[in-house]
């Protein structure tokens, strides 16, 4: 095998910004065909790709011979797709969060394994080059023992709807702040002793009317056994940037990664005053994350080894976020059991 083919599920953002990747960056990777339930978006698609396009991923699987899916679709979907792709033998790379719920998740598991094909989860923040060289950095002990991971994940604006309804999505904790979580989990690489978490809706009343439990804000923290504190800070809409920041504190030192201002010009006034636009959104400030993780699970493909970051990557964030809003809603901290 010489290349991977694939067929994407799930035209929006992030589902695009990998249909690029393969067309345009990745020789080794070949789009056959998109779907999207949405058959005018499915068409767009597929038209600015060059590729067929379906609304169903059934119809993919019975008129398109291809080695990989690539899920970029809802949530709520995954379940059902990887399921199908695992019983096809299609490898699968899938965006997060895995499953908005821990019972999804390990049925999913469970076919992957069955089926004995390659799975690898979107959390690209671990091929960022900036954050890949400060996790590189604590490996090499220049900060020493660690003490705290933080790590910062603020949206601009109020998630789609869809997002509101923690049943379809995992909620807030889930949709926005999976990469975060796993962040956490990379640097320390250890098991979480308890998590707690408080969370409320400062912003986001339409939102609370159809979902008494939304919340727009929240912090989440991790004890590990022998090991640091885990924190993960989240919010959306914050309106000031797209902002996503790392702090990594050891016994001999610190390490940030992350700004919220962009990479553009600075405006100096005569009001002395310094104007400098701030991250506009994800799929810029992580625009190489995105290439790099795709490449990586074609590499594995091609070479037969291992994907990461793996379905059980995957499963253990799901497991944080599970215990996070137990504990929101018992007022108090939540042991993780199994891991």
């Amino acid at each position: 095998m010489e290349k991977v083919t694939f067929v994407l599920v799930g035209a929006g953002r992030a589902g695009m910004v990998h249909g690029r990747n393969l067309v345009h960056y990745i020789p080794e990777g070949e789009l056959k065909a998109v779907v999207d339930v949405d058959a005018a978006k499915a068409q767009e698609a597929a038209g600015e790709l060059g590729v067929r396009w379906y609304t169903s991923f059934d119809e993919a699987l019975e008129k398109e011979n291809f080695d990989a899916v690539c899920i970029a679709s809802l949530t709520f979907t995954h379940r059902d797709i990887v399921e199908k792709a695992a019983g096809a033998k299609k490898h699968i790379f899938c965006e997060k969060p895995l499953a908005q719920n821990l019972e999804e998740a390990l049925a999913m598991k469970r076919a992957v394994e069955a089926a004995g094909v390659k799975f690898q989860i979107g959390f690209m923040r671990r091929y960022d080059p900036e954050i890949r060289r400060a996790w590189e950095m604590v490996q090499e002990g220049l900060i020493g023992d660690l003490v705290l991971v933080k790590s910062t994940g603020r949206g601009p604006g109020l998630p789609p709807a869809w997002i509101w309804d923690r049943a379809r999505s995992g909620g807030m904790l889930a949709e926005v702040s999976s990469h975060d979580i796993d962040a956490v989990l990379w640097f320390v690489q250890k098991k979480p002793e308890r998590v707690f978490m408080e969370a409320k809706n400062f912003k986001s009343p339409e939102a609370r009317t159809q979902f008494p439990d939304f919340y727009d804000h929240y912090l989440l923290t991790m004890a590990f056994l022998d090991g640091p504190f885990g924190v993960v800070d989240g919010g959306c809409p914050v309106g000031y940037a797209y902002d996503a920041r790392m702090e990594i504190l050891g016994t001999k030192g610190m390490i940030r990664v992350g700004e919220t201002e962009g990479r553009g010009p600075v405006l100096y006034t005569p009001e002395k005053k310094a104007i400098r636009d701030t991250q506009a959104g994800w799929a810029l400030r992580f625009k190489d994350g995105y290439l790099e993780e795709l490449k990586a699970f074609i590499r594995a493909v091609l070479a037969g080894t291992a994907p990461t970051p793996s379905l059980e990557d995957g499963l253990r964030v799901v497991r944080v976020v599970e215990a996070g809003h137990e504990s929101l809603a018992l007022g108090q901290p939540v042991a993780i059991k199994e891991w």
